[in-house]
């Protein structure tokens, strides 16, 4: 089907902007607690792995990339707004450092697919003060708005696979995204928040 990439990348695109729709209505109520060091270096890494990423594929495998990157910076933006970021503890500012310095590295590569894998390195990293924060106490986040995330790169990884273009980055980036967005909606589940309740 000469349209199914232009119908899944729309899906996935849509899919990704509700969940940051919903991801930003939940901070302005505080029901998610974003966290300043990896959403500073998610707005930065939308950019760069955009622009990566749309070399190595076609506008539809892009298109939810595209959406996240906007998605991505306005969100972070509307969390400083609400005051909803905690100062950095002393781990996490090693993260952003370290972060900073290979996305600094990311910059002198050539090799489009090379970059792109780069860049998923500090991804990974960054993931970890928010993971850690969901694991230590799921009350930080609401599960919805990562699961959509998840389901967003669940068709983007579908519509890479279905439309196989024998490049692996363009399976293993949603196949890591979708895993690194779904434990987070794991960790948030209400099971954990009922059993976090009773054990603190």
């Amino acid at each position: 089907m000469p349209y199914l990439p232009w119908i899944l990348g729309v899906a996935a695109a849509l899919l990704c902007a509700i969940g940051y729709i919903i991801y930003n209505v939940q901070s302005k109520k505080n029901d998610s607690k974003p966290n300043a060091v990896s959403w500073f270096i998610w707005a930065i890494m939308a950019v760069l792995n955009t622009s990566s990423f749309a070399v190595v594929t076609d506008i539809p495998h892009a298109l939810q990339y595209m959406v996240g990157t906007f998605a991505a910076i306005t969100t972070f933006l509307l969390a400083l707004y609400w005051r909803r970021f905690n100062w950095p503890e002393p781990i996490e500012w090693f993260v952003l450092v370290f972060c900073l310095i290979v996305m600094g590295l990311w910059g002198s590569l050539n090799d489009a697919s090379l970059a792109n894998a780069t860049i998923l390195v500090p991804f990974l990293i960054s993931f970890w003060p928010t993971f850690d924060g969901a694991r230590r106490n799921p009350h930080k986040e609401t599960p919805l708005a990562w699961s959509v995330w998840t389901a967003a790169f669940a068709v983007s990884l579908l519509n890479n696979v279905a439309t196989w273009n024998e490049n692996w980055m363009s399976v293993i980036n949603p196949l890591v995204l979708l895993v690194c967005h779904g434990s987070i909606a794991m960790l948030s589940r209400q099971v954990r928040k009922l059993r976090f309740a009773s054990t603190s």
